[in-house]
C-alpha cells in the first residue's frame, strides 16, 4: 500500500493503534512512555486552543484518572492522545510507544511493587556510595595547608567531629580501636581530641580555652565618629616567668611596695594601675597589668594577652628564658603584639647579656641593635636603674599604634576580675575603653548583667562617673561575670536579657571548667584494668580567676591511678550546703585565700568533714598531691630469695604442714611463696609458719629441712616446688 499520493485524514476519535508498518523509515520517530502522559514540543499545524488555566486543569486531570485506571486495561480517551503532523508528510503519529503500553498492562501489581521497592533500596546505596565518596574526597584530597583546626580546649565528640567534618560514629569507632570507649557526648581533652585530629591528617593549633565570642582585641576598636575620636590610654601587660621581677618593676614604677605585702612573696591574681609620666611636655596615662609567673595562672596571662596593647617580656638576666617565658613569646607571636624586653637584675654580678639576647633571637625576638624590631632594655627594677628608659619607649610606640576611643560610645570594655566581698558583695574590676560608664547605667557581660551602683577609682575614691582608659571597681552586677569578658553598657534591661539570650543560644555552655575534671575519669589510663579511685573536691575561692587558675592546675596533675572530681567550685565562703555535700559525697573541701567561720568548723567537725585552707598555690598543689599518694595502694617488688622443694605432708591441728628441704637461699617468715606442680603454678600466699624440728624460726637456709604452714593452704602434694619472695614497697607515684 502507498500514500504518497493520496489523502491522509485525520482521526478524530482513535481507540487503537497497533503498527504503522507501512510508514517510510526517513520520516519514523522513536517515543519513550513515561509514567505520566506528557505533552510533545507543539509542532502541530492545529491550535490546541487551551488557555494557561485549562491546561493546568488537565494536567491535575490526568494526574487522577492514571491513579483511577486498572493496571490491567488500557484506557486511550480523546484527551489522552495529542496529535501531531510532520511538516513534510502529514501522517499522523500518536506519541505513545503501543508495545511500552502492552507490555506494562501485562505487569502484575505485586510485580510493580517489588520493582519499586528494588529502585528504591538501588537509589538508597547510590546515594551511600556518593556521600561517603564525597566524605572521603573531602578529607583526603584536601591539602594539608587547609586542614588546620584550633583545639580551644576540651570538647565533646560531636564538637570534635563537626570541627573535622566526620561522622561521630568515625571517631567514635577509632577511639574504641584504640582502647578508649566514649559517647558522642562524652568530652575529650586536647590531647586525646589532637591525636584524633592528627590521625586524619589535620595540623592543630592548641591554644588554652578562649571564648570566641567574647574576644576583644582592643587594637580593633570601632570608632563610629573619626571626627570626635580622642587619643586613649595604652594597656601595657607586664609578662614573664616567676620570680623574674614583674611585681617589683610595677613597684619602681609607681614608687610602691607592692611585692612586700604579697603572701608568699608571689603574684597570684590580675592587678590594674594607672601612671601619669611626664613626657616631653604632657603627661601620658598608663594603664599598667600585673600578670602572676607561676605555671598554674596561664589563663590569665593569655586573657591579659588578649586585652593588651603593649607586652612588657621580663627575663631575669641572671636565669635566662625558662617555660613560662617561651610561653608568652608565644602569645606574643600569635597575637602579632607590640613588645619591649626588660632584661631585669642587671645589678648583680657576673651576668651574661649577650646570652640573653641569643635566647631571644632563637625565638624569633631580635633586638635593635641586632636589626630587628624589638627594643631591649636593660633595667634593674630592685635599683631603679633605667626605670625612665623603659616608660620613654612605651611613649615612642604610641603614635604608630594610634590606639583611638569614641567619648560618645556606651561605655564598653574588658572585665579584669571579678570576686564575691563580704562586705560589699559581688565586686568587679574592669577598665573602659570607650565612651563613659555612669552610676545608674545598665551593664552586661557575656550571661550576666546589672545596674551599675557604685564606682571607685584606681585609688580607691568613689565617684559617679568613669571616663575612657580607666580602671574602675563596680558594683552592681547580679551575679559574678567572667573574667576577660568583654562588657557594654545597654539602654534597658530588655535590651540586656536579648543580649544574653543570645549570648546563651551562640555560646557553648558546656565548655566550663567543672568538665576540665569531671569527666576525665574515661580519659585517663585507658587500658588498665584496674579500679581507679576518685576523690571529690569542692572548691572556695576569693575569685573567678583563681579557680580557673586552681582548676587548670589541678587538670595537669596524672590522674591515672587517682581521678579528681570536682563537685562543685564558686566564690565566697564554705556554706551549710558545701557541709553536706561533701558529707553526702565523701569530698574534700578546699577554701582558697578565704575565712572559715568557726560554726563552719565546728559542723565540720561533727561530721567528720576535711576542710583545708591555703594562700599560697604552692602549698595547695603539694597537699593534693600528697593527699592523692596516701590514696594509692602499695606495690611491690618481688625479690627471689629460695627455692624448696616438698617431700613430705602431715596434718596437725592448725593445719597441714609441709615437710621441705631448702634447694637454694633461704624460706623466711611471712615470705611471699609461689607453690607449683609439674611447673603450673597452684597456689600463692605467705608463710604463716616456719620450724625447723620442733621450733619456730624466722629462716631456715640451703640444705636444710624445714615445716611450712599457710594458714589458708592445705592441698600440699610430695614434690611441689616453692618459690620464696621479699616484697619491697615501691614508691608511690601519680
Amino acid at each position: 500500500m502507498s500514500i504518497k499520493n493520496e489523502k491522509i485524514f485525520l482521526l478524530e476519535d482513535p481507540k487503537f493503534i497497533n503498527n504503522l508498518k507501512f510508514v517510510d523509515n526517513k520520516f519514523s520517530q522513536d517515543f519513550n512512555l513515561s509514567s505520566n502522559i506528557a505533552m510533545s514540543p507543539d509542532n502541530s499545524d492545529f491550535d490546541l486552543k487551551f488557555s494557561k488555566k485549562a491546561k493546568n486543569i488537565l494536567k491535575q486531570d490526568n494526574k487522577s484518572k492514571l491513579k483511577k485506571k486498572k493496571i490491567n486495561s488500557i484506557h486511550l480517551k480523546q484527551e489522552n492522545v495529542f496529535k501531531t503532523k510532520n511538516k513534510n508528510k502529514g501522517i499522523i503519529r500518536s506519541e505513545i510507544d503501543t508495545n511500552n503500553i502492552l507490555e506494562r498492562s501485562l505487569k502484575s501489581n505485586k510485580q510493580r511493587k517489588k520493582d519499586k521497592i528494588k529502585q528504591r533500596l538501588s537509589d538508597s546505596i547510590n546515594n551511600i556510595k556518593i556521600q561517603s565518596s564525597e566524605l572521603l574526597e573531602d578529607n583526603m584530597n584536601i591539602n594539608n595547608s587547609y586542614k588546620s583546626i584550633i583545639i580551644d580546649n576540651s570538647l565533646t565528640i560531636e564538637q570534635l567531629a563537626l570541627k573535622l567534618k566526620l561522622p561521630p560514629a568515625e571517631i567514635i569507632t577509632n577511639l574504641f580501636l584504640q582502647g578508649i570507649s566514649v559517647t558522642v557526648n562524652q568530652i575529650v581533652d586536647t590531647t586525646v581530641a589532637t591525636q584524633v585530629a592528627q590521625n586524619y591528617g589535620f595540623k592543630v593549633v592548641v591554644k588554652n580555652y578562649i571564648n570566641k565570642l567574647e574576644q576583644f582585641n582592643v587594637n580593633k576598636l570601632q570608632v563610629f565618629n573619626s571626627s570626635i575620636s580622642i587619643d586613649r590610654a595604652p594597656i601595657v601587660t607586664i609578662l614573664g616567668h616567676v620570680d623574674h621581677g614583674k611585681t617589683t618593676l610595677l613597684d619602681a614604677i609607681r614608687n610602691s611596695h607592692i611585692v612586700n605585702k604579697e603572701i608568699g612573696g608571689i603574684t597570684q591574681s590580675i592587678s590594674a594601675y594607672e601612671v601619669d609620666w611626664l613626657y616631653g611636655e604632657e603627661y601620658k596615662k598608663i594603664i599598667f597589668i600585673d600578670t602572676p609567673g607561676h605555671q598554674a595562672f596561664s589563663s590569665m596571662r593569655l586573657r591579659c594577652s588578649q586585652i593588651t596593647d603593649i607586652v612588657i617580656l621580663i627575663v631575669a638576666a641572671d636565669d635566662g628564658l625558662q617555660p613560662q617565658t617561651i610561653e608568652v613569646i608565644d602569645y606574643i607571636k600569635l597575637n602579632q603584639l607590640p613588645c619591649i624586653v626588660a632584661i631585669n637584675k642587671i645589678d648583680k654580678i657576673d651576668v651574661n647579656i649577650d646570652k640573653i639576647k641569643e635566647q631571644l633571637a632563637s625565638n624569633d625576638i631580635l633586638t635593635t641593635d641586632w636589626g630587628g624590631y624589638t627594643q631591649f632594655i636593660e633595667v634593674s627594677a630592685l635599683k631603679k636603674i633605667n626605670i625612665d628608659k623603659l616608660l620613654k619607649a612605651i611613649c615612642d610606640l604610641l603614635p604608630s599604634l594610634k590606639l583611638k576611643a569614641d567619648p560618645n560610645k556606651p561605655a564598653e570594655g574588658i572585665i579584669l576580675e571579678a570576686y564575691l566581698d563580704k562586705k560589699k558583695g559581688k565586686v568587679v574590676n574592669l577598665v573602659i575603653l570607650n565612651g563613659h560608664l555612669n552610676v545608674g547605667d545598665i551593664i552586661v557581660s557575656g550571661n550576666t548583667y546589672g545596674r551599675v551602683k557604685r564606682l571607685v577609682n584606681s585609688l580607691g575614691y568613689q565617684v559617679i562617673k568613669a571616663d575612657i582608659s580607666s580602671i574602675i571597681e563596680v558594683l552592681g552586677f547580679y551575679s559574678i561575670p567572667q573574667t576577660g569578658r568583654y562588657f557594654r553598657v545597654v539602654q534597658t534591661e530588655k535590651e540586656a536579657k536579648n543580649l544574653i539570650q543570645k549570648y546563651k543560644l551562640s555560646s557553648n555552655m558546656s565548655q566550663n571548667k567543672k568538665n576540665l575534671l569531671s569527666s576525665n575519669l574515661e580519659l585517663y589510663d585507658y587500658n588498665t584494668k584496674k579500679d581507679i579511685k576518685i576523690l571529690n573536691l569542692i572548691i572556695k575561692a576569693d575569685k573567678q580567676g583563681t579557680i580557673d587558675a586552681l582548676v587548670t592546675s589541678l587538670a595537669q596533675i596524672p590522674q591515672s591511678k587517682i581521678q579528681l572530681n570536682m563537685l562543685s567550685s564558686g566564690l565566697g565562703v564554705v556554706s551549710n550546703t558545701d557541709l553536706d555535700l561533701a558529707f553526702n559525697t565523701k569530698a574534700l573541701i578546699i577554701v582558697f585565700n578565704l575565712n572559715i567561720d568557726n560554726n563552719i568548723l565546728n559542723k565540720a567537725e561533727q561530721l567528720n568533714v576535711c576542710i583545708s585552707q591555703f594562700v599560697i598555690i604552692y602549698d595547695f598543689l603539694e597537699y593534693i598531691k600528697s593527699y592523692m599518694l596516701d590514696l594509692i595502694d602499695p606495690e611491690y617488688d618481688k625479690v627471689l630469695i629460695g627455692q624448696a622443694t616438698v617431700q613430705t605432708i602431715f596434718s596437725v591441728n592448725k593445719g597441714v604442714v609441709a615437710g621441705c628441704i631448702v634447694k637454694s637461699g633461704k624460706l623466711k617468715k611471712n615470705a611471699l611463696i609461689s607453690v607449683y606442680r609439674y611447673d603450673q603454678l597452684i597456689y600463692e600466699g605467705i608463710i604463716t609458719s616456719l620450724k625447723q624440728l620442733k621450733d619456730n624460726v624466722g629462716e631456715v637456709f640451703m640444705n636444710n629441712e624445714c615445716g611450712v604452714m599457710c594458714k589458708d593452704y592445705n592441698s600440699w602434694q610430695s614434690q611441689d616446688n616453692i618459690k620464696a619472695y621479699e616484697l619491697y614497697q615501691q614508691s608511690k607515684v601519680l
